[in-house]
């Protein structure tokens, strides 16, 4: 009972984490190039305590309510990189492409609702979208969601082998129940008889006892109850082949 309960709680822990996890990943599939650019400038500015309408010089006291046409935007773009533009000064360049890459995100009512977002909370989404850390760290990425979608296969392919297994063992007991009962008196007080079925990974017996009960028998053939979490345990998540070279690992 202890065991079902755990194994039972590993399943509900797996859901519930997929639950989290997988929003997040969806909702931030899309976000490309122009996300990660928009979040690594915001880190910049934030570093500089400063933002993208300071830095345009839009004055708003409350930007999440006043609405910033394109075109107070395209003013305040055209007045501040005319000032800044290259040829009056090679010391600009920088700024300047700051400005234009500014002016992009808030022209843009996508980018400029996610930026305002951040504003918002004071931080950057702790989910930055997946073009944004595969773009960083390729090889990490690659190989963590290998070894997850390894793991989540090998799981649910665990599951998969209970259920057939369940079932099959399932029919076993009412045939060795069957059986049982057809014993005669006489048959069954010479002697117990014992019955077996074979999942492929391994073998299960039982024993038919001169008083037609039936016990399974363990590997050091002792009788423990008939029942199908004694002789089909729920699949565990730490039988998977990562958390035993883990626990290899750490002996």
């Amino acid at each position: 009972m202890l065991s079902e309960k755990k194994s039972i709680l590993q399943l509900l822990c797996l859901v519930v984490t997929l639950y989290i996890v997988l929003p997040p990943l969806f909702k931030t599939w899309n976000w490309g190039q122009d996300h990660s650019n928009l979040f690594d400038l915001s880190a910049q500015f934030q570093k500089n305590n400063t933002d993208f309408y300071s830095w345009l010089g839009v004055q708003v006291k409350n930007i999440y309510i006043i609405i910033i046409f394109d075109t107070e935007i395209s003013k305040a773009h055209r007045q501040l990189a005319l000032k800044l533009h290259p040829e009056s000064s090679t010391d600009n360049k920088e700024k300047f492409e700051i400005t234009n890459q500014v002016a992009y995100i808030l022209r843009t009512p996508k980018l400029r609702a996610l930026y305002d977002i951040i504003l918002e909370q004071g931080h950057l989404p702790y989910f930055k979208g997946v073009y944004y850390y595969y773009t960083r760290h390729k090889l990490v990425c690659m190989s963590i969601l290998s070894v997850v979608a390894i793991v989540c296969m090998e799981y649910l392919k665990a599951w998969e082998k209970y259920f057939n297994d369940k079932v099959a063992f399932d029919q076993f007991i009412v045939n060795a129940k069957s059986m049982a009962q057809k014993l005669s008196d006489k048959h069954a007080a010479a002697k117990t008889h014992k019955n077996w079925i074979d999942l492929g990974d391994r073998v299960i017996r039982c024993e038919i006892t001169k008083e037609k009960e039936i016990f399974l028998l363990n590997e050091k053939d002792q009788r423990i109850p008939l029942t199908s979490q004694n002789a089909v345990p729920f699949p565990s998540i730490l039988d998977t082949t990562l958390f035993r070279v883990f626990y290899k690992l750490k002996k």
